[in-house]
């Protein structure tokens, strides 16, 4: 009988098997060619008898044969896995052998992006994100406008309670004062001086938000002997009630007033800004609320589904129009003028925090041509160990992941140490920007902001790995520095040419970010300077949140013609 391993196909499927070996991973290699050798021996017999067989037999021997390919691609992640843990291991050992270095570039990068990430952390809690309500695109801001000049005023109660009833196009239409209101907490634990809100009974349902525990207030609570009502922040229910469940349905002494908590809001609700407590609006307790004079709320409304910005502000021009024929001493050339709510919370600081991301983008791209700049160095020195890696038969794409691995490496550590100080920052910038954010800003390092860092982690490691990776494996230099021993290699004109390039563009980017600053601050020093029409030594400025004050003011404004209700009082020079 015929020996079966001598027949051309079982030598040529010993030989397909073979090759297909070349591709699993070198530590299963052995194992898998066993394996499917002891297959191929044990079907021998078919092979021999191959002309003897019918189609069928033979196809199903050849997809059985066959899979030993399909093995083999099986086992290729296992293959990449092993040559990434091994690049990780290799390019960890290159970073300790040479810690100078990379302290030197991992802080570097870590300045960039934290810098980066600081700053769109606020950009994504400010611009990208919505705004914490339902259907925040329906939310409308309402601002008091006198002979449409572009006024930004406050709107009387009587005018507010007439756009609240004639109004067509708001589901919603509320309205707080436009000062704080601050509330004396006693007869629980140590007295306390808490801000908080006053708004009318449909506050809470024109923003669309609920209560985390009990329930918000309604519009029935605006009437008398209904409105001793109060509804917390989360903040104070946590930090001054400890979180106790059962507070709902007592009753707190605020300004020597009984007060029954109805409701605690979610947290990080504060609206508007800084609120601690919520009370509802009373139209009947004082005089000013009887007057169409004293300009004190500030409205917003829950746009009808459907309806377009420019329907409720004709809506709103009619009833203004009415008022103005019904009450011409009192609504002479008033009206509203509708602005998305959006648009008024971040309107204002929309363009500095665009400036500021397109800075810090500047200055990662600064960070990043300093580090390339270290690694074309680092590459100089390391063009021997190249060039013979690639002359044993290591690939050039395999050099250039070896060297992206370490970038990568850079990066990650970058990253993770710029992550450390956009949290410290994030706290200096809220810090320092007072009221310019708004208050329904959630900002903090949440899983976008991380995933944005990790992001701009990978894409630095590319960008400032490929300059020296790309340049150092070029085949032409590989005889060239074996024969010089890999010293005239890395003093290359292309090499001093790339790292030129990197030294022309840090340069322009930092003189545009120069010119940039100086003009921002030649800007507040002109702003510093400006003549604001009266001496301002001396001078200072109170509020009271009391619709008294209010009414006092707006007779003030009509006597003085001043752009803004203000109380000024002059101080004697050297008194404080």
């Amino acid at each position: 009988m015929t020996d079966p391993t001598r027949t051309p196909r079982f030598r040529f499927w010993l030989w397909l098997i073979r090759v297909i070996g070349v591709i699993v991973p070198r530590r299963l290699r052995a194992g898998w060619r066993q394996e499917w050798e002891a297959e191929l021996r044990y079907r021998e017999l078919l092979l021999a008898d191959w002309d003897k067989l019918n189609w069928k037999t033979k196809f199903d021997l050849l997809r059985r044969s066959l899979g030993a390919f399909w093995d083999a691609l099986l086992l290729q992640p296992q293959r990449l896995e092993d040559e990434m843990f091994q690049d990780l291991r290799y390019g960890v050992r290159m970073l300790v052998k040479n810690p100078g270095f990379a302290f030197v570039a991992v802080l570097t990068l870590a300045l960039g992006i934290g810098a980066n990430t600081a700053i769109f952390s606020i950009v994504n809690a400010v611009l990208l994100q919505p705004l914490p309500f339902s259907e925040p695109d329906r939310l409308v801001w309402a601002w008091g406008n006198i002979h449409n000049g572009g006024n930004r005023a406050s709107v009387s109660p009587l005018d507010y309670l007439d756009y609240r009833a004639q109004n067509t196009t708001f589901e919603h239409f509320a309205a707080t004062f436009s000062v704080p209101a601050s509330f004396n907490l006693t007869g629980s634990g140590d007295p306390e001086r808490l801000q908080g809100a006053v708004a009318t009974g449909n506050f809470f349902q024109a923003l669309g938000v609920n209560a985390a525990l009990g329930h918000t207030f309604l519009l029935e609570n605006e009437e008398p002997g209904r409105d001793q009502v109060v509804v917390l922040s989360h903040r104070l229910w946590q930090q001054r009630f400890g979180g106790d469940p059962s507070l709902i349905g007592k009753t707190l002494a605020l300004d020597g007033k009984s007060f029954e908590v109805i409701g605690v809001m979610p947290a990080g609700f504060k609206f508007p800004r800084d609120a601690e407590l919520w009370t509802p609006m009373n139209f009947q307790i004082a005089a000013g609320m009887k007057q169409r004079k004293a300009h004190f709320l500030r409205p917003v409304g829950r746009l009808k589904p459907g309806v377009t910005l420019a329907q409720a502000q004709a809506d709103m021009d009619a009833v203004a129009g009415r008022l103005e024929a019904q009450y011409p001493e009192s609504n002479t050339g008033w009206n509203l003028r509708m602005v998305p709510l959006r648009e008024q919370l971040v309107g204002n600081i929309r363009p500095t925090l665009r400036v500021l991301f397109g800075a810090v983008g500047l200055v990662l791209l600064i960070a990043c041509a300093n580090v390339a700049n270290l690694l074309l160095v680092r590459a100089s020195s390391r063009q021997k160990e190249i060039a013979v890696r690639m002359a044993l038969g290591a690939g050039r794409f395999r050099i250039v992941r070896q060297m992206l691995t370490e970038s990568m490496l850079l990066a990650l550590a970058g990253g993770t140490l710029g992550v450390v100080l956009a949290a410290w920052g994030v706290d200096l910038i809220v810090a320092f920007s007072g009221n310019d954010i708004p208050p329904t800003a959630q900002i903090g390092i949440d899983g976008v902001v991380l995933g944005f860092t990790l992001c701009v982690s990978l894409l630095t490691g590319i960008l400032f790995g490929l300059v020296p990776a790309l340049p150092a494996t070029q085949p032409a230099k590989l005889s060239e520095t074996l024969k010089e021993g890999g010293r005239g290699a890395g003093q290359g004109s292309s090499r001093n040419r790339t790292r030129n390039l990197l030294v022309v563009l840090e340069t322009a980017i930092a003189v545009v970010l120069l010119i940039g600053a100086g003009l921002l601050i030649r800007s507040f020093i002109r702003l510093q300077n400006v003549d604001p029409g009266f001496d301002a030594a001396n001078v200072l400025t109170l509020r009271r949140s009391s619709a008294s004050l209010a009414i006092f003011a707006t007779e003030r404004w009509k006597q003085t013609r001043l752009p803004r209700c203000i109380y000024q009082c002059r101080v004697r020079s050297g008194l404080t």
